[in-house]
């Protein structure tokens, strides 16, 4: 199981299962060295059509604080307090409206995310409830479809993991289809795809081989345009696990490291570690 962009869904035989916090869904990025300052609106865009709709906000210092402070295990007093920070952030800041309201969503699905694993149901759903209602503003504000598409289908697998719903979880891997059969050019729609791959049960259409392939194609993305803290640890403990599913010890030894380099609580890859190590 892996977050992707924050999301993390876990799948076995029979069906989808919670899972520990993970985090390279602990989505936008950490060590940030440049001070507050408006971003350009324009989302990155290469040559050959690949969109990263979220590259602004790798250098905003109150998202990257929020951020660092989930990756860091914070308490969940002070993850409420730098949510609020951002809010007032988002309020002044020069992105266009849908852009803040994404933000806010997917800052309040990590929100949600850290408080449920944390054990505090009741802050998750708090959470969970202000990214639905940034998502619908967002929508209603242009954003792209694809960009409220991630976030939908990440507040889909989430609710699952708070409320158990299998109908929830199970309506996932068919989001996620859709959404890159639609936008292959996304490259979070991409990252969801291979974790759908890798992690999905047959009977609904996993393929470990295929989701190996999505994610070493992601590495290849990342390493020609570059990408946040929190896309490089999906990235890199996806091929961790898809290497070690592939009899691969050697690659997935290497990959283990490099996503424990990023975040160390993170359950599978610690048990990889471990086993390799």
């Amino acid at each position: 199981m892996r977050w992707v962009d924050g999301l993390s869904v876990k799948c076995d035989n029979q069906t989808m299962t919670k899972h520990r916090l993970h985090t390279g869904f602990l989505l936008i990025i950490i060590f940030f060295s440049m001070l507050l300052f408006p971003v350009s609106n324009t989302f990155a865009s290469s040559e050959d059509g690949r969109v990263n709709y979220y590259r602004a906000m790798m250098d905003d210092e109150v998202y990257g604080s929020l951020l660092k402070y989930v990756f860091d295990g914070g308490a969940l007093d002070g993850v409420s307090d730098l949510y609020f920070s951002l809010e007032e952030r988002m309020a002044v800041a020069d992105y266009e409206p849908w852009m803040k309201a994404a933000a806010l969503a997917r800052a309040a699905l990590i929100c949600g995310r850290y408080a449920n694993g944390s054990g505090n149901e009741e802050l998750a759903i708090d959470f969970m409830e202000m990214a639905d209602g940034h998502i619908a503003e967002a929508r209603e504000a242009g954003a792209p479809e694809s960009a409220t598409g991630v976030l939908e289908a990440l507040s889909m697998s989430f609710w699952y993991l708070i409320d158990g719903s299998l109908s929830k979880g199970m309506k996932f891997p068919g989001m996620v289809d859709k959404l890159y059969k639609a936008h292959p050019e996304d490259f979070h729609v991409l990252l969801l795809e291979a974790d759908r791959y890798l992690h999905s049960p047959g009977i609904v259409g996993g393929n470990k081989k295929k989701g190996l392939a999505l994610f070493q194609e992601a590495e290849k993305i990342m390493n020609e345009d570059g990408a946040a803290i929190w896309d490089r640890f999906s990235i890199y403990s996806g091929l961790a696990v898809g290497y070690d599913k592939a009899k691969d010890k050697e690659k997935a030894a290497e990959y283990a490291m490099l996503a424990y380099g990023i975040y160390t609580a993170d359950a599978t890859v610690n048990e990889l570690v471990e086993e390799y190590y």
